[in-house]
C-alpha cells in the first residue's frame, strides 16, 4: 500500500489536538508541530527515558501505560497512561532527567525530538509563547498534584492557590 504524501502530518495533527497541551494551538500551528513527530513503540519493561540522562524528546502516549520510577530502589512515583505525556521537561531545560520512565504495557507514543522542536519555536515566536505557556500549565498541574500527594502522606492539609 502506497502512503499518501502528507498523510502522516495530518494524522499527527489530529492526535496532537487531542492532548490538553496543544488545545490552544490553531490547526496550522498543530500541523507544524505534527510535522516533527515520529511514532515510537515500546515493549513492557523497556526503558523509554533513563534517569540522570540528557532528555531528548517529549512523548505523547497514544496507547498503553508507563511507570515513572526514581532511584536505585526504583521507587514508583506514578503511572502515566493514554492521552497523557512525559518528557516535556527535556524540551524546556538542559538538566538531566529526574526519573526513569518504563513501559508497563505495550506503549505507542508520538515523540517530538528536542532539536527540531527548538528550531521550529526559534522561527515562530508566537507559537513558542503558546507552547511554553502550555508547558507551564502542565508543569503547574503536576506540581499541585505532587503537593497534594505529599500533604496526604504527611497527614497535612495544604491550601494550594
Amino acid at each position: 500500500m502506497q502512503e499518501l504524501e502528507g498523510f502522516a502530518v495530518v494524522d499527527g495533527a489530529e492526535h496532537l489536538q487531542r492532548f490538553a497541551l496543544f488545545k490552544q494551538l490553531s490547526y496550522e500551528e498543530t500541523s507544524a508541530l505534527a510535522g516533527l513527530t515520529r511514532r515510537t513503540r515500546f515493549r513492557p519493561g523497556e526503558v523509554i527515558i533513563e534517569q540522570d540522562a540528557l532528555g531528548q524528546a517529549l512523548h505523547l502516549i497514544l496507547s498503553g501505560r508507563v511507570r515513572v520510577v526514581k532511584g536505585a530502589e526504583a521507587e514508583v512515583l506514578g503511572s502515566i497512561a493514554e492521552g497523557e505525556l512525559f518528557g516535556e521537561m527535556s524540551l524546556v531545560d538542559d538538566l538531566l532527567t529526574s526519573a526513569r520512565v518504563v513501559a508497563e504495557t505495550e506503549v505507542e507514543t508520538l515523540a517530538i525530538d528536542r532539536a527540531p522542536f527548538e528550531k521550529l519555536l526559534a522561527a515562530d515566536a508566537r507559537l513558542a509563547a503558546k507552547v511554553y505557556r502550555a508547558f507551564c500549565r502542565q508543569l503547574s498541574e503536576r506540581l499541585r498534584r505532587s503537593n497534594e500527594q505529599l500533604a496526604g502522606k504527611a497527614g497535612l492539609s495544604l491550601q494550594l492557590t
